[in-house]
Order: C-alpha cells, then structure tokens, then sequence
C-alpha cells in the first residue's frame, strides 16, 4: 500500500509543479495530495487501535477464565 501512496504524492507532485502560481500549486498539493493520505493514515491507525484493543480484551478474559456467561448472578 505504501507505494501507491508514494505514487500518488509523486503524480499530485508532478501535476502541481506544473501549476502557473505558487499558491494554486501548493493548494493543489494539499488538497488533492496530502489531505487524502492523510485520511488514509487516520483510518488505518484507527483500525490498528481497534484491533489492538480487541485483541488485548480477548486476552483479559483468557486469563480470567474467559466465562462470564453466569456474571448476572454475581451482580446482584
């Protein structure tokens, strides 16, 4: 995945070099270039949290015995 998005920072990249202003090449840079990696890489370490935190709750209930099926009982 990292080289499509090296990709496409260099095609964005080409694309706003060839822009007639400063300011409108560097607009499209961050707009088109790196706002959506930037998305991107939001969504991904989110997912990466997410699983972490999945994986460290499976964890937890193997250690404990990993049955909570009667824990309405001991509630009360």
């Amino acid at each position: 995945m990292h080289i499509v998005i090296l990709a496409w920072l260099y095609v964005i990249g080409m694309m706003a070099l060839t822009s007639v202003t400063l300011t409108g090449g560097l607009a499209l840079f961050a707009g088109a270039g790196l706002a959506p990696v930037l998305l991107w890489v939001w969504l991904a370490a989110r997912r990466a949290r997410a699983r972490q935190r999945h994986a460290r709750s499976g964890l937890e209930q193997h250690v404990r015995g990993g049955n909570d099926g009667d824990a309405e009982s001991d509630q009360r």
